[in-house]
């Protein structure tokens, strides 16, 4: 028995037991797949019922399982204008692969980053910039490296690629500017006339960009005050330095940062804890020049932006898994899970991945593997170097991503 023929006698065993998630008008969308043993992809078909789709899992045992996020009028038409399209769910997918910080990261340090910014895309921009309720959401782990969202709301469904691509536009931030959602208020002295700017911000709680650049600031200033009680003024200056680049700037801040007021206190204490009046007024002790820097600094560093696949959520004729299926490069779920499972699953922990996204069948047995080279697992089995017997959802997610090959049943 070779890769393929264990991994296939492996999918086909679940597959017969397995309970599909279907999507809602299931009949409506078109399903496409990838297989083990056949190098083309098989799309444009449609099932008339659960059975029927059962019956072609089992019987071909697909490497990966798609459907459509769009519905149609005809969805086995070949002709994309033939389909007769009707509308489709608003979809984002998140994947390590469009995240520059997972770069370098194990597989299970690289989850837990995209679980991060799944749930910053739920709770910050869905749920309470955009409004819609929980039950509009549909939440999948992807069974590879990331999440799939679906919003399924009837004032979505009609929405058109250039809709849609302004919603991404909302999320990533594109062509903002922090200042946009700072009042900035001129000031001119009595006396010469000097101009000076005030820069206020507005609530934390306020809505939309405006309330997301304070809480930004208010935790990044609070990250400073942290580092520099916690591991000194050197810290502080290398992190500064790290962003604005120039070393001069830099201990400028700092220092003004680090000045101490007529009661003792030092700035940098004041602007983490903000200053609050009608506006948060966090910048209002500090130095003009020192203000323009820490606006450098804070441009370059707030991590507020969230993550969206444009592609993905543009395109109103995507293909995404099939929830219930297996991904052919892990042999992981896709999973769908309630808000209350999201919140709580956890894919950097072994734990969370053996209990939500491991099949129960591939925990029965055992089969001998071989690797040529020691390989990290992000399971409660740490690594495999060499041959060595390992439980089948090991086995199975070393051979499907290439890093070992089966030998035989243990």
């Amino acid at each position: 028995m070779g890769n393929t023929e264990f991994l296939m006698g492996r999918f086909r065993e679940y597959y017969r037991n397995a309970e599909l998630s279907l999507p809602p008008r299931f009949t409506r969308r078109e399903y496409g797949f990838l297989f083990f043993n056949r190098k083309y992809f098989l799309r444009h078909l449609a099932f008339r019922n659960k059975l029927e789709i059962k019956k072609f899992l089992i019987e071909n045992v697909p490497r990966h399982a798609y459907y459509s996020t769009a519905y149609y009028k005809e969805p086995s038409n070949k002709s994309m204008e033939g389909k007769g399209w009707l509308g489709a769910d608003l979809i984002f997918d998140l994947d390590a692969d469009h995240i520059p910080e997972t770069e370098g990261m194990s597989y299970r340090e690289m989850l837990g980053v995209v679980k991060r910014e799944a749930q910053r895309l739920v709770d910050d921009f869905l749920l309470n910039d955009f409004g819609f309720d929980e039950g509009d959401l549909t939440i999948a782990f992807s069974g590879g490296r990331g999440f799939h969202i679906y919003v399924r709301n009837r004032d979505v469904y009609t929405l058109k690629s250039d809709e849609r691509r302004e919603i991404v536009s909302y999320i990533t931030g594109e062509g903002m500017d922090i200042l946009d959602f700072i009042d900035v208020v001129q000031e001119r002295s009595k006396r010469g006339g000097k101009v000076r700017y005030r820069y206020l911000l507005y609530p934390p709680d306020y809505g939309g960009w405006y309330g997301r650049v304070t809480r930004g600031i208010l935790e990044n200033t609070r990250y400073l005050r942290h580092l520099y009680h916690t591991y000194g003024e050197e810290a502080l200056l290398r992190e500064i330095n790290s962003v604005i680049k120039n070393k001069k700037f830099a201990n400028l801040l700092v220092r003004d940062l680090l000045k101490e007021t007529q009661d003792n206190t030092k700035k940098i204490d004041i602007i983490s804890q903000g200053q609050r009046s009608e506006n948060l007024q966090i910048f209002e002790v500090l130095s003009d020049k020192a203000k323009d820097y820490y606006l450098q600094y804070l441009k370059n560093k707030l991590v507020i932006k969230g993550e969206a696949d444009e592609p993905v959520t543009t395109d109103i004729h995507r293909l995404i898994r099939l929830i219930g299926t297996l991904h052919g490069k892990t042999g992981f779920l896709v999973k769908q899970l309630t808000y209350d499972e999201f919140k709580e699953f956890n894919p950097a922990n072994p734990r969370h991945l053996l209990e939500y996204v491991v099949p129960d069948v591939f925990r029965e047995g055992e089969s001998r593997v071989i690797t040529h080279s020691r390989v990290e697992l992000p399971f409660d089995i740490a690594e495999v170097d060499g041959e060595e017997c390992v439980p089948d959802y090991a086995a199975v997610f070393l051979v499907a991503r290439g890093l070992g090959d089966f030998i035989s049943r243990c």
